[in-house]
């Protein structure tokens, strides 16, 4: 479970030495960078591993959204089915709570769908309600949002879309840490590291369906851009995985290929997805480390 917080004359007391930590999944090419796929992978590895309780979320709307690969078609077809489950539960639900002064913590376990044993959530997003909506509900609330969520889990990943919106502001504003997905591409590359220096500041960064034959491959990116080793990693191309993903099963491709991978590619894969999701949480024990050296009249 999440951490628990006292209010105790003006400080923060936090129960344990590590807080809840928010981490935004961003790319600049839009449905080239493997944004939910990698965030899926990276998160079910941290739940699969022991290492904290997850949970997802995203702020925008296309037929790639984080239900379509987690969950079968028929599960997604049942949920969506007359906006039932979307109306009463979900994100919006949330939001519309939060906003009517509903408690945080009652919304969140109503909304939340449990997945992987329940060391991994999910707050799925609507298929019916206008995006300039969305967006104006959840700039409304975006703080009391991210409290509760801390509350909830370990940790926070949010899918963020590219678009400067209010939302994506505001998630990339309060992400701890921004995993920036890469692609193999030299016009997307310059694209990113010439005009995003804010989040360069807090990033760390994946090179999505890696191809380690294509000219801009990890070692020349990080060689041209000056990533240190230890704020990148790759998540290969992988048929299985693309497969899974499409028929709404890529938890159980995980889960079956995590202890010992079946074939040669998906031991390839699983390796660097393991390295990967390793990457991103020694980041984000830095920054607490970093927050606890800031700031320790708020830690016990």
């Amino acid at each position: 479970m999440g951490n628990q917080i006292i209010w105790e004359s003006n400080r923060i007391s936090v129960s344990r030495m590590e807080e809840t930590l928010k981490i935004a999944f961003w790319s600049n090419s839009r449905g080239r960078g493997g944004v939910t796929t990698n965030m899926v992978c990276i998160s079910a590895l941290t739940s699969i591993a022991g290492a904290g309780k997850t949970i997802l979320l995203e702020n925008h709307y296309s037929c790639n959204s984080i239900a379509s690969i987690i969950l079968p078609g028929e599960r997604v077809e049942r949920l969506k089915e007359s906006g039932r489950y979307y109306n009463r539960e979900g994100i919006e639900y949330v939001l519309k709570g939060l906003y009517s002064g509903g408690r945080g913590d009652e919304l969140l376990h109503h909304a939340a769908m449990p997945l992987l044993y329940t060391s991994m959530y999910y707050l799925p997003q609507s298929y019916i309600i206008n995006k300039e909506v969305f967006n104006y509900e959840f700039n409304l609330v975006y703080k009391e949002l991210f409290y509760n969520l801390e509350l909830f889990s370990d940790y926070v990943f949010i899918d963020t879309e590219r678009n400067e919106n209010l939302s994506s502001n505001a998630i990339l504003t309060e992400a701890d840490l921004v995993v920036v997905n890469l692609v193999q591409d030299k016009i997307a590359l310059r694209e990113f590291f010439d005009n995003y220096p804010s989040i360069q500041e807090k990033a760390v960064y994946l090179i999505g369906a890696y191809q380690p034959e294509l000219l801009f491959n990890y070692r020349r990116i990080c060689y041209e851009y000056h990533i240190p080793r230890e704020k990148i990693g790759i998540m290969p191309y992988n048929l299985e995985l693309s497969e899974s993903m499409s028929e709404g099963r890529i938890l159980q491709f995980l889960n079956r290929n995590y202890e010992k991978a079946s074939g040669r590619e998906n031991d390839y894969f699983m390796r660097h997805c393991k390295k990967s999701s390793m990457m991103v949480r020694k980041n984000l024990i830095n920054i607490r480390k970093r927050k606890m050296e800031s700031y320790p009249q708020f830690y016990q």
